[in-house]
């Protein structure tokens, strides 16, 4: 489970620096807005088509060695990168970082906690392992800006940042080879199921109701996520905090992270994780409701802050234990991997469109009204998400193995 938790953290460093080091990498590479909008276009979208692949791959191969394969490949694009190279090329790391993560790495690490967390603990599981990396996240982030700080903040800095993130995930390769085991397959899985995936396979998964309700839910939940990133500059514009209180804002709610994921996951195993889930999206369309039809004022600060609590902890809750759905719902192990591609490659498609809106919306409607906008139109998405949820939630109430 540890190496689980820092590999699913080290293997997005690269693929999101600039959302740290924007104005840095800018200075550094000399790239523009636009170019840097690119790249990050260029991992998303090579990440949403190698989904499917990467889910048949996690059902083929065990997940020791694809996760040390692609630790090896974000590392060694790491180091060109730490060259600073031209756009062109940067084009090509970027785009082969995203089949590092999701040809390579995504759906088996999916798998691979699956099978730790066995048929009772799944909550618990998928919440350790969101917890984990929001740790990792927040001390590795922590602890690698303020060497950037203490080195100049300068060109060598940022080339000496980007080889520490760099050697990382060299170093985190040989300890997983080293020391994870293989999965072992379930006892009641039919062996001749744990290698071999086909289409037959895929085309069974795609006719699973559960598979789609889970799409639907982890794209409304990634939608929600997506949309409180926009609470920070709610707070500093609407409520006047001011650039420093705002952004503590905007890094308490990852302080949230891990206890509601943790604890999300001991819940989900106690009460099922789509009664969880349910509970988790009523929590967060209500607070969006709030802030789209509560103007935002400076005198109604506690409530600002108490409602950006009660969002990101189900945002994260929900991140923590969705997956678990897989076991709940009653999708074969055997391809876990394969459904884990298949809900991935819908579930995250809220990269592509909610930035693009919420952009429009704010700047088609300037100040609150932009805002409130735009937060409606997040809790009618997490109202879909509420809704797929209950409707799971009664399939497997009704049907214990509803998706076999």
């Amino acid at each position: 489970m540890l190496l689980l938790c820092l590999s699913g953290s080290v293997m997005y460093w690269l693929p999101f620096f600039s959302e740290v080091y924007y104005v840095p990498m800018q200075n550094a590479f000399g790239f523009s807005n636009t170019q840097i909008g690119i790249l990050s276009s260029t991992f998303g979208f090579v990440s949403m088509v190698a989904y499917i692949p990467g889910g048949w791959l996690a059902d083929r191969f065990p997940p020791r060695g694809l996760i040390t394969i692609a630790l090896l490949i974000m590392s060694a694009g790491g180091f060109v990168f730490s060259t600073i190279p031209s756009f062109e090329v940067c084009v090509i790391l970027f785009g082969s970082w995203g089949l590092a993560t999701a040809l390579v790495f995504w759906s088996a690490m999916i798998k691979a906690i699956r099978n730790w967390g066995g048929k009772e603990e799944q909550g618990r599981a998928y919440g350790f392992l969101e917890g984990g990396r929001s740790i990792t996240d927040m001390t590795a982030g922590a602890v690698i800006l303020a060497i950037f700080a203490f080195r100049g903040g300068d060109f060598a800095a940022l080339t000496e940042n980007i080889q520490i993130q760099a050697a990382v995930p060299l170093v985190l390769a040989i300890v997983v080879w080293l020391l994870m085991k293989d999965v072992k397959a379930r006892d009641n899985e039919p062996q001749e199921a744990r290698t071999t995936i086909n289409f037959k396979d895929l085309g069974a998964l795609i006719r699973m109701p559960m598979v789609w309700l889970l799409a639907i839910i982890i794209m409304a939940a990634y939608s929600g996520m997506l949309g409180a990133v926009y609470l920070t500059p709610y707070a500093t514009d609407i409520f006047a905090l001011g650039d420093v209180l705002g952004g503590a804002i905007g890094i308490g709610k990852y302080w949230l992270a891990p206890v509601a994921a943790i604890a999300a996951g001991f819940i989900a195993d106690r009460i099922g994780t789509a009664k969880a889930v349910v509970g988790s999206f009523i929590f967060m369309t209500t607070g969006f409701l709030i802030f789209g039809l509560i103007p935002g004022a400076p005198n109604l600060v506690p409530l600002l802050l108490i409602n950006v609590a009660i969002i990101s902890g189900a945002v994260f809750a929900l991140r923590g234990i969705y997956f678990a759905l897989l076991e709940q719902g009653g999708i074969p192990v055997a391809v876990t991997g394969t459904a884990a591609g298949l809900v991935s490659i819908v579930g995250y498609t809220p990269d592509i469109f909610v930035p693009l809106l919420a952009g429009s919306i704010l700047d088609a409607y300037p100040g609150a009204q932009g805002y409130q906008t735009l937060f409606l139109l997040i809790g009618g998405m997490s109202f879909v998400g509420l809704v797929a949820a209950y409707i799971a939630y009664r399939r497997i109430q009704t049907s214990p193995a509803v998706a076999r």
